[in-house]
């Protein structure tokens, strides 16, 4: 749309003199209408839409569903104290307390419902869109150009990701909490910062990329407004408080990830991650073959390709330099870069991930639209087919994003050497009931880059292994597949309900029909039929009791949320039974006394 039906003279950008006499960005602005904002709001609907479907993914499983510390309202305080309510698991703690505010918000009002999570999702990316739309603004001398810019954030495939993954959300509630601070800070040069020091800090408690405000600040402070350091640092310096606070509540997490237990070497991230800007350019741009799992491979310092990336990169700059581009460019140039630049630096397991561009997508429509108008092609002639082809590779991500299936099979097709691709693919084999294709499976992820694997994924890979070797028959490799996910995660529930099964099926028993039962009952609990398990074992207890068979039993009554029945048992247990079962028995009791104070057995 053009804005043309509102009588409102067009925006002009000019340099002026500020306070003080120093030179600062002076904007003459004809209002936003609720016409631009609604169609914005359409846009992010069609292209997003399908996502409403809403299904739990990857991170969500153990950030969500399997997580006891966004069940109860009462643990609130928790979750601004203790990084380890982040996961389910013990070793899955980072330090987000908002997202994980919202996901308890969430859950109270909807339960498990992964629509109404992914609907969360969708209204935080229609806010973003919509400051998008007013940063756009500042800078733009022409509506429609900001216009088209948000509308391409809006639509953008690359996107996709961060509205329909439910765990992305931490992208864009950072995003949003951003660039409300750096409005709130623009809006007013040499006015109060501090509701905009407030904004940065809510963005920090969602994810820390949110740190690199303290550096765009600075950069619009250098090139816009131009004021002495001594009025310069009067208005940076809550943020730089607010930075340093920050850092040193999250000391002992961001020692563990960069120096202590970084996933690689500095030397092969920084390698792997300047080829990694080079692609993030492409995805960018080309938005064709997206996937939950790129396939990508580390960066050694043999790699051509990482030598053609960095001379990829000093030539732009160098062009970019010499040409002399307008302040405008080389302001959302420098945005995604700054934005970007902790990825370079900050280990992680996923070597590229579509939902780090996000706020980056900003700026590449800015460039984008900057440069239609500069080509003298014009952006309404170019915006409208781009947006419509745009729209189109959306829907087909979210249609991918709709089936877990469908998503991971897609990323095993685009990257066979990823292995985190076959893990998942397994699964849905395991699920369809294909054992041997879901071994094939797990196998191969075994094979094919495990270093890529994080902790969550070889828990998973393990004790999902073990259930398919159990499905089989094959006891002896199931039971040594559940150690190794033992090994990772001591008190993970269903390894040891299928190792004490296992355990008691192996047993030196006299009894066949007792066997026969246990057998029976450990193949409903895997099947998933928990009430007939319960049936068969207690008819194996009734002919011989055996400590495993009794942990079996009060494993199922736990599945079917009967916490007396399985509490008699463990306490019985952690009495009479050898020491390494009266170890599980009280390691039980103690989960389920946590359980209880949490408000999640009664």
């Amino acid at each position: 749309m053009s804005g043309s039906q509102h009588p409102v003279h067009p925006t002009m950008v000019r340099d002026g003199l500020g306070q003080n006499g120093t030179r600062s960005l002076r904007v003459t602005r004809s209002p936003i209408t609720l016409l631009e904002i609604g169609a914005l709001f359409v846009l992010c609907l069609i292209a997003h839409g399908r996502s409403l479907n809403g299904v739990f993914h990857y991170d969500d499983l153990h950030s969500i569903v399997d997580n006891p510390h966004i069940r109860s309202l009462s643990l609130i305080p928790t979750l601004f104290t203790d990084p380890g309510t982040f996961s389910g698991l013990s070793f899955g703690g980072m330090f987000r307390p908002l997202i994980m505010l919202s996901y308890a918000l969430t859950y109270v009002v909807f339960g498990l419902t992964p629509g109404w999570f992914t609907a969360v999702n969708l209204m935080l990316h229609m806010g973003v869109v919509l400051l998008a739309f007013f940063v756009l603004r500042r800078f733009s001398p022409d509506r429609f150009s900001a216009w088209g810019a948000a509308a391409l954030v809006a639509v953008h495939p690359v996107n996709v990701e961060t509205v329909a993954y439910i765990s992305s959300r931490s992208e864009s509630m950072c995003s949003f909490f951003m660039l409300a601070a750096f409005l709130a800070y623009v809006r007013r040069p040499g006015g109060s910062v501090w509701p905009s020091a407030l904004s940065f800090l809510l963005a920090l408690m969602c994810k820390s990329v949110a740190i690199t405000l303290v550096p765009l600040l600075w950069l619009y402070e250098s090139w816009f407004i131009r004021d002495s350091w001594e009025t310069r640092w009067r208005r940076l310096w809550p943020f730089v408080a607010v930075t340093v606070g920050y850092l040193w509540v999250i000391r002992a997490l961001l020692s563990t990830s960069v120096l202590q237990s970084p996933v690689r070497s500095m030397g092969t991230q920084l390698l792997t991650q300047v080829k990694a800007l080079i692609y993030y350019v492409h995805l960018l741009t080309l938005p064709w073959g997206l996937s939950v799992e790129h396939q990508f491979s580390l960066g050694r310092f043999e790699d051509l390709t990482v030598w053609a990336s960095v001379i990829a990169l000093a030539s732009a700059l160098v062009v970019l330099l010499r040409a002399g581009a307008c302040r405008r460019s080389r302001w959302w140039l420098a945005w995604g870069s700054v934005v970007l630049a902790p990825t370079l630096i900050v280990p992680l397991n996923v070597l590229v991930n579509e939902h780090r561009l996000y706020l980056v997508s900003l700026a590449f429509a800015a460039l984008v639209v900057r440069l239609a108008a500069l080509s003298g092609v014009g952006v309404r002639r170019v915006g409208k087919g781009i947006l419509a082809v745009m729209v189109l590779l959306s829907l087909q991500r979210t249609a991918v994003w709709a089936d877990t299936s469908e998503l991971w099979q897609d990323a095993l097709e685009k990257g066979p050497h990823m292995p985190r691709a076959h893990l998942f693919v397994g699964d849905t084999h395991f699920q369809a009931g294909d054992n041997r294709l879901a071994l094939d499976q797990y196998d191969a992820a075994l094979r094919v880059n495990p270093d890529h694997l994080s902790a969550a994924d070889r828990l998973a890979l393990h004790n999902n292994r073990g259930a398919a070797l159990l499905r089989l028959g094959l006891f002896d490799a199931a039971a040594a597949a559940y150690d190794e996910a033992l090994r990772l995660e001591p008190t993970y529930a269903p390894s040891l309900e299928a190792l004490a099964g296992i355990q008691a099926i192996s047993s030196q028993e006299h009894d066949t029909q007792a066997a026969a039962a246990r057998r029976r009952g450990l193949a409903a609990m895997v099947a998933g039929d928990v009430e007939s398990a319960i049936k068969y074992l207690k008819h194996s207890l009734s002919i011989v009791s055996e400590q495993g068979t009794w942990l079996l039993l009060a494993a199922a009554h736990e599945r079917l949320q009967q916490w007396q029945e399985a509490r008699d048992i463990y306490q019985a247990l952690s009495r009479d039974a050898n020491e390494a079962g009266r170890q599980i028995a009280r390691k039980r009791l103690e989960s389920l006394a946590s359980r209880a104070a949490q408000g999640g057995s009664r």
